[in-house]
C-alpha cells in the first residue's frame, strides 16, 4: 500500500508544480506588463530563469524547514495519505482559483490542507493531539496574516519617498527609471517566489519518502531538484494571465512610478522573507497588497472596491476551502488502509 501512496503522491505532485508556476507568476509580471517596462513574451522568459533558479537554490531551505517541523509519529500509510490528500486538495483549489482570475496563495492553501488533514488523522488513528497542535503552525499562519497588512502599509508609505524623489523630474524620464526598476523586480520577485516554492515541495518530498521507508530522503530529493524546477519553470513560461489581467487591469488603476513601488516591494519583502529569514511569506499576498497600497496612495480614488472584496473572499475561503477538503479526502483514504 505505501508503494501504491507514493506513486500517488508523485502524480499528484507533478501538476501541482506546474499549476504552482502557473498561479504565482502573474505576482512578478502582471504590474511590468501592464506598464510596458516589459513585452509579455520577454517577461515570462525572464521569470521562468529566476523562477527555476529559486527553486534549485531552496532545497538547503527545505530541508531545514523538514528538520523544523517535525511532523506527527504517525502510520507510514497514514503519513502518506496525508501528504497525498493535501497535494490533491491544493491542486483541486489552485486550478479553482486561477479560472476564477483570484490571486489566492499557494502557501496558504498547502499549510490549510497539511493541518486539516492532519486533524482527520487523529480520528482515524491512535495519535496524541499534541503531536499535531503542538506543532508551530502560529509562525507561518501569522506571518501570511500579517504579510498582507505590511506589504500594503509599506507600498503606501514609499509612494510619499518615491514622489518626494522624483518631483520635478522630467515625467518622461521618471517613467524610464522606473520601468528600469520593474524590470529587474521580475527577476528579484521571481527568484524570491522559486524560493518560496522549492521549500514547500522539497519538504513535501522529504516527508514522503521518509514515511515511505526511503533511506537518505536528502539525496533522493537533491536528484529530483532538476526536474521539480523544470515543471514549475514551464509552468511559469505559461504566463498565468487570467490572474495578471486582474491585478493589472481590474483591482487598481496604476502609473509607472507606483507600479515600481509595488513592484520594488514586492521583491524586496519576499527576497528577505524568504531567503533570509525562511519565512512562508505569500506572493501572491503580498503583491496583491503592494499593488493596492502604492495605487490607493493617490488623488484620486482608484481601488476598485468591489473587485478587492472578491479577492479578500477568495483569500478568506482559501483556508477553509483546502484545510476541510484535505480532511474529507484523509477520512475517505483512511478507510482503505
Amino acid at each position: 500500500m505505501e508503494l501504491l501512496l507514493i506513486v500517488l503522491v508523485g502524480a499528484v505532485l507533478v501538476p501541482n508544480l506546474y499549476v504552482a508556476g502557473l498561479h504565482d507568476v502573474p505576482n512578478s509580471i502582471a504590474i511590468p506588463v501592464r506598464t510596458r517596462a516589459l513585452t509579455p513574451r520577454m517577461a515570462v522568459r525572464v521569470a521562468a530563469v529566476f523562477n527555476t533558479l529559486g527553486v534549485l537554490l531552496a532545497l538547503p531551505l527545505g530541508i531545514y524547514l523538514y528538520a523544523w517541523f517535525d511532523f506527527p509519529d504517525m502510520d507510514p500509510g497514514l503519513t502518506l495519505a496525508v501528504i497525498l490528500s493535501a497535494l490533491t486538495a491544493v491542486l483541486g483549489w489552485n486550478l479553482f482559483t486561477y479560472f476564477r482570475g483570484m490571486p489566492t496563495s499557494v502557501t496558504h492553501a498547502l499549510l490549510a490542507a497539511l493541518l486539516g488533514s492532519s486533524l482527520a488523522a487523529l480520528i482515524t488513528a491512535d495519535i496524541d493531539t499534541s503531536q499535531i497542535l503542538g506543532l508551530p503552525w502560529l509562525t507561518p499562519l501569522a506571518t501570511l496574516l500579517l504579510s498582507p497588512l505590511v506589504a500594503f502599509g509599506a507600498a503606501y508609505l514609499l509612494v510619499f519617498l518615491a514622489v518626494r524623489v522624483a518631483r520635478g523630474e522630467d515625467p518622461d524620464d521618471v517613467n524610464r527609471i522606473a520601468r528600469g526598476l520593474q524590470s529587474v523586480s521580475v527577476g528579484v520577485t521571481s527568484l524570491g517566489t522559486g524560493l518560496q516554492q522549492g521549500q514547500r515541495f522539497a519538504f513535501l518530498l522529504l516527508v514522503a519518502l521518509g514515511a515511505a521507508g526511503v533511506s537518505d530522503p536528502a539525496t533522493w530529493v537533491g536528484w529530483a531538484a532538476v526536474p521539480v524546477a523544470v515543471l514549475i519553470g514551464a509552468g511559469v513560461l505559461h504566463g498565468g494571465w487570467r490572474i495578471g489581467h486582474v491585478l493589472a487591469h481590474r483591482l487598481v488603476a496604476i502609473d509607472p512610478l507606483r507600479g515600481m513601488v509595488a513592484t520594488v516591494t514586492t521583491s524586496g519583502l519576499l527576497f528577505i522573507g524568504s531567503m533570509g529569514l525562511a519565512l512562508p511569506l505569500s506572493t501572491s499576498l503580498t503583491a496583491a497588497s503592494t499593488i493596492m497600497g502604492a495605487g490607493t496612495n493617490q488623488r484620486f480614488a482608484t481601488l476598485n472596491w468591489r473587485q478587492f472584496r472578491r479577492v479578500a473572499f477568495f483569500w478568506a475561503a482559501t483556508p477553509v476551502a483546502s484545510g476541510t477538503a484535505a480532511a474529507i479526502l484523509t477520512l475517505s483514504l483512511s478507510a482503505l488502509l
